[in-house]
């Protein structure tokens, strides 16, 4: 039942990611990166007691900073209609959790 649970989750994470990363015009290289950030946020349970929404676009942005694509949380906020700090604080504890440092914006 636990695989099965997280076969799913990860089915509707990718499908979730690629829908965002259209809305986005991001390209399949930062779908593929941003589904990889997934599929560690699930295994380390960082999607438990968190929206899978907020997780998935902290995902995506974590791709585009690292890809240094222009886009901005606030971007990511306005098309979900989510708060940014809310946002704000899953990519910090997402980023943090994964051990990923990237350089500050503007960098």
């Amino acid at each position: 039942m636990q695989k099965e649970s997280r076969t799913v989750t990860l089915q509707n994470g990718k499908r979730r990611i690629q829908q965002l990363a259209s809305q986005m015009n991001l390209n399949q290289h930062c779908v593929d990166t941003a589904f990889n950030f997934f599929k560690m946020a699930v295994s380390k349970q960082m999607t438990r007691g968190r929206k899978h929404t907020h997780v998935i676009a902290a995902c995506l942005y974590l791709t585009c900073r690292a890809e240094k694509t222009p886009h901005m949380l606030l971007d990511f906020s306005d098309v979900l209609q989510v708060n940014v700090y809310t946002l704000g604080r899953t990519y910090l504890h997402l980023a943090k959790e994964l051990c990923i440092n990237l350089p500050d914006v503007g960098q």
